[in-house]
């Protein structure tokens, strides 16, 4: 029997080993980088001007894939809109506009310039040179030959309009000729046309007569005549030689310049002189050309400068480029409808006709892009020739 005062057996308490966990320790890096989801203010700013231009894109091309047609008419309306502008276009072709900076002390110069001393002469220029076997060009048959491309520089017509124009003037006195009239070009004065107009060339001392040149029996005395010093003998011989005396004895090439009057006007942004133009190409272009055929069995050489040669070789440069625009335009189609689109045959999808639609965009924005530039008043110069080729590679 247990004692009312002892307590009823209790089951021992187990005790229970507990561990305590100690608090993370706090890792430090020497990092300057800020945490992923905090961004500072340039960077807030980016995001934004992305996610805007981002959207902004989206809803045009949402726009453009829900409703082609309306997309198609208001880039048609557009582009027709904006070439309107292709009836103000206005070409400049003259240097002193192209490239000479606007608004400058020098602009300013150059027309205060212009303006008391105009442009008055065209200058025309031939180089007889002589060829590899014969370096002198001094010699009786040479004289004669490049005699005779003079005369017909100087008597062939030309016909401009139904009327015919001569360098010389048709009788002494007359003026009806296209030669710029100073004087001094013959020897001995006689009452030939010729004598009247601007010619530097050593041919003066037989007055331009092809008779008397081959009548005179010492051309080597009679070139003597054209100057007193070697110095005179230099600026219409090239490379001359002397003796000991200082009397002409050869030279290499020769020198003819003739200047026409002045006829030119503008139009269009160019300077034109459709009269001295046209004389020529069909006169001293077409003589010197002659002379050149048949060279005088190969012993000379004709090397010709003229007023319209710079935009002869411009012009023939430019309609060259024509050609590698249509190229270009070509290869582009290839390669479009090469890499786009997802079937080559006709019909919805077809790559030949997202080609051409590619194409046909940039063509009419090219025309849209001139007629606002023109709306605004900007010139077309030679250098807007590449915007195609650049327009086509972005594109």
């Amino acid at each position: 029997m247990t004692s009312l005062n002892e307590a009823p057996n209790q089951p021992e308490e187990e005790e229970v080993e507990t561990t305590t966990m100690s608090p993370p320790q706090e890792i430090t890096t020497t990092s300057n980088t800020p945490p992923p989801n905090k961004t500072n203010g340039c960077e807030s700013i980016g995001n934004r001007v992305d996610s805007s231009i981002s959207n902004f894109f989206y809803a045009i091309g949402t726009f453009v894939s829900s409703r082609p047609k309306l997309t198609i008419t208001i880039a048609l309306a557009i582009s027709i809109l904006c070439a309107g502008g292709m009836a103000k276009l206005n070409t400049e072709n003259r240097p002193e506009e192209l490239w000479v900076p606007q608004n400058t002390l020098a602009e300013e110069e150059g027309n205060a310039f212009l303006s008391f001393f105009p442009p008055t002469s065209r200058f025309q220029s031939v180089i007889v040179s002589g060829g590899a076997d014969d370096t002198n060009v001094l010699t009786k048959d040479n004289l004669v030959k490049i005699m005779e491309m003079h005369q017909s520089i100087q008597t062939t017509n030309s016909t401009y309009e139904g009327q015919n124009y001569t360098f010389a003037s048709s009788s002494f006195g007359a003026q009806d000729g296209l030669c710029t009239i100073a004087g001094g070009s013959c020897s001995n004065f006689e009452l030939n046309p010729i004598c009247l107009c601007l010619v530097i060339s050593p041919l003066k001392v037989w007055n331009y007569d092809l008779d008397k040149l081959q009548s005179d029996d010492d051309v080597m005395a009679t070139l003597n005549t054209y100057g007193k010093e070697p110095k005179d003998f230099e600026s219409v011989f090239g490379a001359p030689k002397f003796d000991e005396n200082g009397a002409l004895i050869s030279a290499e090439a020769i020198s003819l310049s003739y200047f026409l009057k002045d006829q030119s006007s503008l139009e269009g942004g160019s300077t034109v002189d459709p009269i001295n133009e046209e004389w020529e190409e069909s006169v001293f272009l077409a003589s010197v050309a002659s002379a050149q055929v048949e060279n005088n069995g190969g012993r000379l050489n004709f090397a010709y400068l003229s007023s319209r040669s710079f935009s002869d070789e411009f012009g023939g440069e430019i309609t060259g480029d024509l050609v590698f625009v249509q190229i270009s335009y070509v290869i582009a189609f290839l390669f479009v409808g090469a890499t786009l689109g997802s079937k080559l045959s006709c019909g919805r999808g077809s790559r030949w006709a997202m080609s051409l639609a590619a194409i046909f965009l940039v063509a009419l924005s090219t025309v849209a892009g001139f007629g606002v530039a023109s709306l605004f008043g900007l010139l077309y110069g030679p250098v807007h020739s590449v915007l195609p080729f650049v327009l086509l590679g972005i594109g």
